[in-house]
């Protein structure tokens, strides 16, 4: 995966198999390296965090899904600090 190719919809594709797999959902979730890399990639890109969030939010919207919720697992949960600031 090189989220840098990816678009902020199919980020938010990836985040919604992630999060609906760590909440119990039926399919398969990411693997380890896609988690850790896409969760690197939107810790060091505010601006692409925040694109893909927009679409994801749409898409979590019109299921019914609580917001509130997927904000804080991929606030808090989903995204890693950035590589440079873990070392500073």
């Amino acid at each position: 995966m090189r989220p840098a190719e990816l678009t902020p919809g199919q980020i938010a594709d990836f985040l919604d198999t992630a999060f609906q797999h760590e909440r119990g959902g039926d399919g398969i979730g990411l693997t380890l390296e896609q988690r850790t890399t896409l969760a690197d990639y939107l810790g060091c890109h505010e601006q692409v965090r925040a694109a893909a969030w927009d679409v994801w939010q749409t898409r979590l919207e019109a299921s019914g899904t609580d917001l509130g919720d997927a904000e804080y697992w991929l606030d808090v949960e989903f995204i890693e600090p950035c590589p440079q600031e873990r070392e500073a």
